[in-house]
């Protein structure tokens, strides 16, 4: 492709095999526009990524404090202007400095036995069935569901009713206008989560301390109102948003990349202290999140290409992931490799507030699952994925937890 071509992400064929077009891209058009206009490009590079994502002129807003105007006023528009990924500095400096004792070493270690106990059941679940499992459906989206629930105080039994409306209300997030019909949904969507993530918190009023994700926030809301009602709820919604999803599909990466590479399997069977850069390794590899958007806070040259202020930024984590300049053989995945600093998790000042709690996952599934479930196979290699371009998840993985 030239650098004068534009770039289709609705092509079928980008979709299909991504980091191929991810690798043509690196190496013969870095900076891509996407037609029709090419007022949005493409980035691929890891170097190039990680300039934008450290660059504080750099927005996640089209215009310093402007949202946009199809949201409307109702409450998707509210959970839109609060939503820490939508937000820029100031107000994003101000809510993630509150919000950042949730998941401080302290909260952590008061978390780590009851995510342990949930992930060790469901292992022994997994262990307990005969035959062929979809790990996708008994794990993958069942352990993420249980986890969330915990971290916001819902009954476990509510998991599939929250977790089912949540697409409504992703959409809000999105840098694309929303029909009359899907702004209406997620304004009634937006409102169900006020209401239910507040009769949380009322009941818990006065049962939280400050090592709990909840009740550090609920005390930022408490003493001296630097937290409003909404910005609280606003906020735990965004953890439960981000504690399922990406940890679904970083799960069910996880492991599939393991059973298809057998000897990594045994490497990690063989040496549980190997858990934490595996699961780095697993984010390098295969990212949960494809692309991220920013935009262009002023005009720049990257690449021979003028980057216009105000562009939109398509930034593409899972190719900076796979980038060749950055990371020797980067499409081998290897536990064992020495740089594993990805950008999974992006970088600067919008750094995921969550990194700490999916480590913390991460080191526990990959400690305990090939010790109890060492013969685990793979039954299909052909796993389907949805084409969505920015998550493009396995919606099943066929395994044989006693091996084949």
């Amino acid at each position: 492709m030239s650098a004068l071509e534009y770039l289709s992400l609705g092509d079928p064929a980008f979709r299909t095999d991504r980091f191929s077009a991810y690798q043509r891209l690196r190496d013969h058009n870095p900076v891509a526009r996407v037609e029709p206009d090419g007022t949005r490009a493409v980035l691929t590079r890891y170097a190039d990524v990680e300039r934008i994502f450290k660059d504080p002129q750099m927005r996640v807003q089209p215009k310093a404090g402007e949202f946009p105007a199809y949201l409307g006023t109702g409450p998707g528009a509210t959970f839109h202007k609060l939503s820490l990924p939508d937000l820029d500095a100031p107000k994003h400096t101000r809510l993630r400095k509150l919000a950042s004792p949730a998941f401080a070493p302290r909260a952590l270690g008061h978390m780590r036995s009851w995510v342990e106990q949930i992930i060790t059941d469901n292992i022994e679940a997994l262990a307990a069935a005969d035959g062929e499992v979809d790990f996708v459906e008994h794990f993958g989206m069942r352990v993420p569901a249980e986890i969330a629930c915990r971290l916001l105080h819902a009954p476990a039994t509510d998991a599939e009713t929250v977790l089912r409306r949540m697409p409504a209300l992703n959409r809000v997030l999105t840098h694309t206008p929303l029909t009359p019909d899907e702004l209406a949904e997620a304004d009634e969507v937006a409102q169900f989560y006020f209401d239910y993530i507040g009769e949380i918190i009322d009941s818990k009023r006065g049962k939280l301390g400050p090592e709990d994700p909840v009740g550090a926030l609920m005390l930022a809301e408490e003493e001296g109102g630097r937290l409003s009602r909404d910005e609280l709820i606003v906020t735990l919604v965004g953890f439960f948003i981000a504690s399922y999803h990406t940890t679904m599909t970083a799960m069910t990466n996880a492991v599939h990349a393991l059973l298809s590479h057998p000897d990594q399997m045994r490497l990690l069977a063989a040496d549980p202290d190997l858990a934490p850069a595996a699961w780095e390794e697993v984010l390098r590899w295969q990212s949960p999140v494809h692309f991220i958007t920013r935009y262009a806070g002023y005009e720049f040259e990257l690449h021979g290409e003028t980057i216009a202020e105000g562009t939109q930024l398509l930034l593409g984590i899972a190719s900076a992931n796979r980038d060749e300049r950055r990371f020797p053989d980067p499409d081998t995945f290897d536990i064992r490799r020495a740089d594993k600093r990805h950008l999974a998790f992006t970088a600067g000042g919008h750094y995921c507030l969550g990194a700490p709690l999916s480590r913390l996952e991460g080191d526990i599934l990959l400690r305990l699952l090939p010790q109890r479930l060492p013969a685990m196979a793979l039954i299909d290699t052909n796993t389907p994925r949805t084409d969505d371009l920015v998550f493009p998840v396995m919606t099943a993985l066929m395994v044989a937890p006693k091996g084949v």
